[in-house]
């Protein structure tokens, strides 16, 4: 799998072979660059899709104290999500679980829900490379590209011309990621199964 440079790399290469550095800790225009975003564009991506390769499970301690927002429950937000998905239904139903992200009276940011001993789906921010989905990557890579454009060639067609590549690959990827799985089957209800 590509590492951060690689990812990097391939960036510079979409907006022109002109544009190139053998590491990021090097000292040099794209180099900074790259740096400047590369993590908040690596974040924002995983925020964007619930995607297969980023997404974890987990059931956080319950706070203490006064629960705003008229919800019964609040929860420490992970330290390591970028995206709370749902609140897991603890029947195992295909009903939804309202809950809210906010912040209490501590200004620390929570999980709010009306569900006792909830567990949590949440897209985790995945920081090693080697875990990403390859077509996340070539997708990140655009994104970089379509942030990149603009500061080391100041042309704004090559800048117009990243973005749209961008939103086509990670539409594609988002795509393939939706489709991979086999989801379960929802039973019919007893009053259609009784009709047949």
């Amino acid at each position: 799998m590509a590492s951060e440079t690689q990812i990097g790399k391939l960036a510079l290469q979409h907006i022109g072979d002109r544009y190139d550095i053998t590491d990021l800790t090097e000292e040099s225009v794209e180099a900074e660059q790259l740096n400047l975003i590369f993590d908040d564009t690596r974040d924002w991506l995983l925020r964007q899709f619930p995607w297969n390769f980023a997404t974890a499970y987990t059931t956080p301690a319950s706070l203490t104290g006064t629960v705003p927002n008229n919800f019964d429950y609040m929860y420490t937000y992970m330290t390591d999500a970028v995206r709370v998905l749902l609140v897991v239904d603890p029947l195992g139903l295909d009903t939804e679980i309202q809950y809210e992200v906010a912040r209490n009276s501590s200004d620390v940011k929570v999980i709010l829900t009306d569900q006792a001993d909830a567990e949590f789906r949440y897209t985790k921010r995945i920081t090693d490379t080697a875990q990403f989905d390859s077509e996340f990557t070539m997708g990140l890579s655009y994104a970089l590209a379509a942030k990149l454009a603009m500061p080391l060639t100041g042309e704004r067609q090559i800048m117009g011309d990243m973005q749209n590549l961008s939103r086509s690959v990670i539409s594609s990827a988002w795509a393939t990621n939706a489709n991979e799985g086999n989801p379960e089957e929802i039973p019919d209800a007893d009053w259609i199964a009784a009709r047949a």
